[in-house]
């Protein structure tokens, strides 16, 4: 670890205060060094490891999203692998491993399975119907579809972009606050079928969740003209 990154123990937890217990020195000569004549707020990023080995679901999701782009560009699986293991260590300096053996936690391989999905949406690889995604992996999942109007049941390109969550009634798109709502992104027969069931049975049937989006986000996708 740099003198910058701390391996820390969790004493107590109280409301929003942690106490926590340093398993290493702390660099006080480093620390002075960079507030010398700081007068703002001294920060600290907090990360906190799970301890959880990862999942069979989450090994099965990547292997078939490393499945789909074999399909699509006839890369064998062991060079994927070689390729997105490297891209992995490159972006947490850590090696992973979905082996039997393996150490590697439930926010590693999330982290991998997100690396693997950018290069999907980045690529319009298309991609199967009925993925089981893990837990972990659901939100980033819907919001790449979204961002990339995707249709999240069956991959589409251009799908619209639903306000999914409650309709706009009548009101004016150009009035109203897309903030407060949930998207999803759907192509036009999946789009008509939430319609034609209702959203409830829609959800249940394809297990899809609609997404919050920043100010930015909505600009972005020109939601509401």
């Amino acid at each position: 670890m740099n003198n910058l990154t701390y391996l820390t123990k969790i004493v107590k937890i109280s409301g929003n205060k942690l106490v926590l217990e340093l398993k290493e020195e702390l660099n006080i000569k480093r620390l002075k060094t960079i507030f010398n004549g700081f007068d703002g707020e001294r920060q600290a990023e907090l990360f906190i490891k799970d301890p959880r080995g990862f999942t069979p679901q989450q090994r099965r999701f990547v292997f078939a999203l490393m499945q789909d782009i074999y399909i699509y560009t006839g890369e064998p699986l062991e060079s994927l692998k070689d390729v997105f293991y490297w891209q992995f260590r490159y972006f947490t300096g850590k090696n992973i491993s979905l082996s039997n053996e393996s150490e590697s936690s439930v926010d590693e391989v999330s982290t991998l399975s997100e690396l693997i999905l950018d290069f999907i949406f980045e690529n319009d690889i298309p991609f199967r119907e009925g993925y089981e995604i893990p837990p972990q992996n659901v939100e980033y999942y819907f919001y790449k579809c979204v961002m990339t109007r995707t249709c999240c049941v069956c991959g589409k390109r251009g799908a619209d972009i639903d306000h999914f969550n409650k309709s706009l009634g009548r009101r004016k798109r150009k009035s109203v606050d897309h903030s407060e709502y949930d998207f999803a992104a759907l192509c036009r027969t999946h789009h008509s079928e939430k319609h034609q069931i209702g959203l409830e049975e829609f959800k249940r049937k394809h297990h899809v969740i609609g997404i919050k989006l920043n100010e930015k986000e909505i600009k972005k996708l020109r939601i509401g003209g």
